[in-house]
């Protein structure tokens, strides 16, 4: 059985903070449980699912607007992990 397609185009550190956000719950995941797993605070999971870009983040989306790229986020299916 296949996942449906997930995606989005994220134009905004909230854009991609919504879709981070998503994934998780789907995944089953408090914001502590993935934070542990990757050696985060749970307050970083948490300003991230936020939408609070920091500088690097911020910049990056700033790039992404000046030169006219777009950014498209979409969660692997359960078949590319096996």
């Amino acid at each position: 059985m296949t996942t449906p397609d997930r995606w989005t185009h994220a134009r905004s550190p909230r854009d991609l903070g919504r879709f981070v956000a998503q994934a998780r719950r789907r995944h089953g995941l408090s914001q502590t449980a993935l934070a542990d797993e990757l050696g985060l605070t749970r307050q970083y999971v948490s300003e991230v699912e936020g939408g609070d870009g920091n500088l690097y983040i911020n910049r990056l989306f700033e790039i992404f607007d000046e030169l006219d790229i777009e950014v498209r986020l979409r969660e692997r299916s359960a078949d590319a992990d096996a």
